[in-house]
């Protein structure tokens, strides 16, 4: 019987093997239930093993070795749920706090800059002083959210022409508005 616990004591691999052949899907279908993961779900149950096999002679020999891996397996799954979720809170924090230090670093900017409907003007005005084909296909690109191909195709041109009229609007508002991209790329990280 493969499930005896003597056979293991006395170092059996075939017994061994056996086990591992007889319980790896279930385990396995038991990880990818908890981590949807394939590769975390196959390392779990392969820790499992391991641990049953370091093990082997510290084990009773009425031990039920089913539910003692199907445990194994559910642990370590929950423990690297665990992880996962104190990361995420981690991740979230310091994502607010780079926001909030964003914000702080716009305010102390103070009455030296702009404020933010006079920057949008400057932006507009920007905008509006670009060539008409640049303008048209730039405006198509970032305010209807139109793929090159898809302005392509409404415009009646090819797709390296909408990428060299995009090229040149970008290097045109770039150079006009220059002095104001520090303030520019902070609001849009803090908008995003």
């Amino acid at each position: 019987m493969i499930e005896r616990t003597d056979d293991l004591l006395n170092d059996d691999r075939n017994s061994f093997k056996e086990i591992f052949q007889k319980y790896f899907q279930p385990l396995f279908n038991l990880g990818f239930q908890y981590l949807e993961d394939e590769d975390e779900a196959k390392e779990v149950v392969q820790e499992a093993f391991v641990k049953l096999w370091a093990i082997r002679n510290e084990i009773e020999f009425d031990s039920n070795l089913r539910n003692f891996l199907f445990t194994l397996v559910k642990n370590n799954c929950l423990n690297i749920l665990k992880r996962k979720q104190i990361l995420l809170k981690h991740h979230e924090k310091i994502k607010w706090m780079e926001m909030h230090y964003q914000y702080e670093s716009l305010t102390r900017i103070g009455d030296d800059y702009l404020e933010f409907n006079e920057l949008k003007e400057k932006i507009d005005l920007a905008i509006q002083r670009l060539p008409v084909h640049c303008r048209v296909v730039f405006e198509m690109s970032r305010f209807e959210d139109l793929k090159n191909r898809e302005i392509a195709e409404k415009l009646g041109i090819t797709q390296k022409t909408v990428e060299a009229h995009l090229t040149k609007a970008l290097k045109i508002l770039r150079n006009d508005l220059k002095e104001y991209l520090p303030i520019i790329t902070v609001i849009t990280e803090i908008l995003r």
